[in-house]
């Protein structure tokens, strides 16, 4: 081969090296700059995220996870701040997406942990709902519908005689119901702990 023919299509490969380098940058940052966001929901609920940039720029995401079902996004690297909706409330917080990708792991609602949940960049998300079990007992001798207020409000219907675990935010509420002695309103407090049993009776 002539040198100058060699050098010729040296060049020519060299210019498409260029080319090809300097084609791909814009793709590969955007593939480098996006983190996987994984949910694993084990509830018997939807779950629903919402998360807000805090950078300023304005980027949101939305995703909504069936029960016993995984899903991810890909939003771009960053600090977020979240809006979670699952087990019947909703929580906000933030979240660093900025160095790895991510995983909430969502325990059936009012349990914590399980396989996996302690893995690394991995989170609780029943430790990020506070939720405990109670057991509310009926002993009104009629159909008894509770309010509870407290970090959360919820309404439980009983029936007579029967009992109900429920979950719902640790914290101090206060009850109220009208089943007993023809309609009058009555109400007592409960501290919501770990399988807590309180018992609804007439005073």
């Amino acid at each position: 081969m002539k040198p100058a023919s060699f050098l010729r299509k040296l060049f020519l490969a060299l210019m498409a090296m260029v080319l090809l380098s300097a084609a791909l940058p814009s793709s590969v940052f955007a593939q480098s700059n996006l983190m996987r966001f994984i949910i694993e929901n084990k509830s018997n609920q939807a779950v629903t995220v919402r998360l807000y940039s805090s950078d300023g720029a304005g980027r949101a995401y939305y995703m909504s996870v069936s029960s016993q079902q995984t899903k991810f996004m890909t939003p771009e690297r960053g600090q977020y701040s979240y809006h979670l909706t699952a087990c019947g409330i909703t929580t906000r917080g933030q979240l660093d997406l900025s160095k790895h990708q991510f995983k909430w792991m969502v325990p059936k609602c009012g349990d914590k942990g399980g396989p996996g949940s302690k893995a690394p960049n991995t989170q609780d998300v029943g430790r990020i709902l506070a939720l405990t079990k109670v057991t509310l007992v009926n002993k009104t001798g009629a159909r008894l519908v509770l309010t509870l207020r407290g970090p959360q409000t919820y309404v439980f219907t009983i029936p007579a005689g029967s009992e109900k675990v429920v979950s719902i935010t640790r914290g101090e509420y206060t009850w109220g119901h009208f089943a007993c002695n023809n309609g009058e309103y009555q109400r007592g407090n409960l501290t919501a702990s770990a399988n807590r049993v309180r018992e609804i009776s007439c005073k």
